[in-house]
């Protein structure tokens, strides 16, 4: 465990062998991202309250345990390196995101990715899962699962050799819950104007049909709603 202040970024950099940091986000949950860069080793990623910022932190301790608990399933997820009070350090896990620009020949290949990536996280034993979900109970609910919470684009990555799925990303809302709380940001991310490579709701149509979801169903307005409504 690192003894420093993490909020001293230099002391940081050198505890872990940086040649510099870089600011990523300030997050909209009050939370900033830097990397630390490392010539010839993986780059690492902190991510801590820009402030004094209570809820922040418990966001941030919330999420440090789901990563930790994910990490032992066999899905992809980056790997904690460091973590104390409002303040989390993993490792770069590979892989390009799917909010990046991909080929007009990979980008089918990328949907069906984020699809499979989908089927895989669900098919865990949600009795394993210690977490529950922050979105409401839906009365449509048939099944639960092991749920990412907002899962888009920026948050799945897809291997670019093979594009296939990597991992995800951001876990501060993952937990048990109803399967289309994944389906209802799987149509947030690929149906509007978020990422327009993909070209629409076809996309949001091809993902869900190769998973086993209806776009229509009600339950994905509903949940969407919540997550604006929350984010």
């Amino acid at each position: 465990m690192l003894s420093a202040n993490p909020g001293e970024l230099p002391e940081l950099a050198r505890a872990y062998d940086a040649d510099r940091v870089e600011l990523i986000t300030h997050g909209c949950s009050g939370a900033v991202v830097h990397r630390l860069v490392r010539t010839g080793r993986a780059d690492l990623f902190l991510k801590q309250t820009g402030e004094a910022n209570p809820a922040a932190a418990r966001d941030i301790d919330a999420e440090t345990e789901r990563v930790r608990w994910l990490g032992t399933t066999g899905i992809g997820c980056p790997e904690v390196v460091d973590a104390g009070p409002g303040w989390l350090l993993t490792a770069r896990l590979p892989g390009r995101d799917a909010a990046q620009p991909w080929s007009a020949s990979e980008r089918l290949k990328v949907l069906d990715a984020m699809a499979d990536g989908l089927t895989a996280l669900h098919a865990l034993d949600p009795a394993a899962c210690p977490f529950p979900t922050r979105y409401p109970a839906h009365d449509r609910t048939e099944r639960l699962a092991v749920t990412h919470g907002d899962y888009c684009c920026p948050n799945v990555l897809i291997d670019p050799d093979t594009l296939q799925f990597v991992g995800v990303l951001d876990l501060g809302w993952l937990g048990v819950g109803d399967p289309y709380i994944d389906a209802a940001t799987t149509v947030m991310t690929l149906a509007g104007d978020l990422n327009r490579q993909y070209g629409g709701r076809p996309a949001a149509e091809r993902v869900l049909a190769r998973y086993g979801a209806d776009i229509d169903d009600p339950r994905i307005g509903d949940y969407l709603a919540f997550y604006r409504s929350d984010s």
